[in-house]
């Protein structure tokens, strides 16, 4: 099914042209979040409320729907429409570069991180914490952008800095906004989201791999060597390094080759 959604052969094609200007799947989920302003508008603050994700009305009130609505709920506001041109601008470049496939995971993790994060918080009994809008999952792909393009020049009214050191502002804004209001589960939650966006990206550059499990010996498919003690055997050995290289050869069929080749010297010496 995910063949079909996102084909391999166009994962790095836009998903539709516009005029003979391409469209990406960053553009179209841009596109989206503006158009939910419009959506929680007509809700009203009510009905807007009951669609926002919280360990409350997941768990207690079972609003199964919660998880699938919260990103969609934005009230309309400047800022927004800021983070959606952002979302627009940087994530093209992070989807052309890692491919749609890959996208499309980095948006399914930084759409479940912060809700496990809460659930987590809501278990310890720390509650009151709600996920709703799209500004932190466009936050977070503003922090793949400088992780993936740390170097690239990222221009403001006034001044035009590096990628990375612009996430840095931004994140240590936050952090210290946080902070000041002694909201530890807000800090736990923009490190999370900032951390999955990072670490995906480093991963994806090949720069993080993945521990794997260590592969058991098997050492009964393995035959052990035989001992080599004619001139029969040391023609196999030849033949093996000719085929294999030297590097194939066991320790003891070394010690062999080698008491092989003392021999002969020592007869035409």
């Amino acid at each position: 099914m995910l063949d079909r959604l996102l084909p391999p052969s166009q994962d790095h094609l836009p998903l539709m042209w516009w005029r003979q200007h391409p469209v990406y799947l960053s553009a179209m989920l841009a596109l989206a979040a503006m158009g939910s302003m419009v959506l929680t508008a007509l809700l009203g603050p009510i009905i807007a409320g009951a669609m926002v994700f919280s360990y409350p009305r997941f768990f207690q009130d079972w609003h199964l729907w919660t998880p699938f609505t919260c990103l969609w709920m934005n009230p309309p506001s400047f800022w927004t429409v800021i983070g959606c041109l952002l979302l627009w601008n940087f994530g093209e470049a992070v989807e052309r570069h890692i491919g749609r496939r890959a996208f499309a995971r980095l948006l399914v993790l930084l759409w479940l991180t912060p809700l496990i994060v809460i659930s987590v918080f809501g278990l310890l009994g720390i509650q009151g914490l709600v996920c709703a809008g799209v500004m932190a999952l466009e936050f977070a792909i503003f922090i793949a952008f400088a992780t993936l393009y740390p170097t690239a020049k990222v221009s403001l009214i006034l001044v035009t800095l590096d990628a990375w050191l612009l996430a840095v502002i931004f994140v240590a804004l936050n952090a210290l906004g946080s902070l000041f209001a002694r909201d530890w589960t807000s800090l736990v939650l923009l490190a999370s989201t900032v951390g999955t966006a990072h670490l995906f990206i480093r991963h994806e550059k090949g720069e993080l791999k993945l521990p794997s499990m260590p592969k058991a010996a098997a050492k009964r498919s393995q035959p052990s060597p035989k001992p080599v003690t004619s001139q029969v055997s040391v023609d196999d050995l030849l033949d093996k390094i000719s085929r294999e290289g030297l590097h194939s050869l066991t320790a003891q069929e070394r010690e062999a080759l080698e008491k092989a080749s003392r021999d002969m010297r020592r007869r035409s010496g």
